[in-house]
């Protein structure tokens, strides 16, 4: 059954999702910015075509490895750097863009600015009469960024790893979030930007995935997908 599917059939009482890269997304203009007084010509498109193919590096890392081994904590530490990278920033900018951009987002959470389709699409789904909550792998600071950016009174429940000691792909933060909504995760979608973490995680909690697949980077994979948050919206019909 598709999400469209257990929507119509009544089978779907709540609907979570992941933060970064779902409902928020990196500073690509201040990243491109940086990046250009660094001396690399890249541009906000560009990062957001480079961070398609950073999440399926960590898909390659995950496969190759059996399981995600590395912490949210650890990727960040390269992330910047290998986005950069991926962009076609020269060796030596790569470097000192992401020493830049380290110290910023050490300051204020780079992943600052609010998916297109986010706030309606968080509100549509409540107006569906649907449960909606964020489970993310974040740093103690997810609640803030979704408060300044008006997405949190949409939502039930946020759910930081930080805080809870425990991060996807591991079942138990999926089922935490569960037990305080109280629903069935047989009942539940969620809703992310990374299969090996979000899909793979929330499958094995018993939950619906959906990845937001802008790029069809994962075009073939064994999950529901959908090019933008609207489109989510869309399937669930009015």
């Amino acid at each position: 059954m598709t999400v469209s599917d257990r929507f119509e059939s009544g089978a779907l009482d709540a609907v979570l999702f992941d933060a970064g890269g779902t409902l928020v997304r990196l500073d690509y203009e201040l990243m491109a910015r940086c990046a250009v007084r660094c001396g690399a010509r890249i541009t906000s498109e560009d990062l957001h075509l480079a961070e398609a193919r950073a999440r399926g590096e960590i898909d390659r890392r995950a496969r190759a490895a059996g399981g995600v081994l590395d912490s949210d904590a650890e990727r960040v530490q390269d992330y910047f750097e290998t986005l950069l990278a991926y962009a076609g920033a020269p060796a030596a900018a790569v470097r000192s863009a992401g020493s830049l951009l380290r110290a910023e987002h050490a300051r204020r959470n780079l992943w600052r600015v609010a998916c297109d389709g986010a706030r309606e699409t968080l509100r549509g789904i409540r107006g569906r009469g649907l449960r909606v909550a964020v489970v993310s792998n974040a740093d103690g600071r997810v609640e803030d960024i979704l408060h300044a950016l008006d997405l949190r009174r949409h939502l039930d429940l946020v759910v930081d790893s930080h805080h809870e000691g425990v991060e996807k792909p591991d079942p138990e933060i999926f089922r935490r979030a569960l037990d305080r909504l109280d629903v069935p995760a047989d009942r539940a979608a969620y809703v992310g930007d990374i299969y090996s973490i979000d899909a793979l995680g929330a499958r094995a909690a018993g939950l619906y995935p959906v990845i937001v697949d802008a790029t069809q980077t994962y075009r073939g994979h064994d999950c529901e997908t959908i090019a933008d948050l609207r489109q989510l919206i869309a399937r669930l019909g009015s």
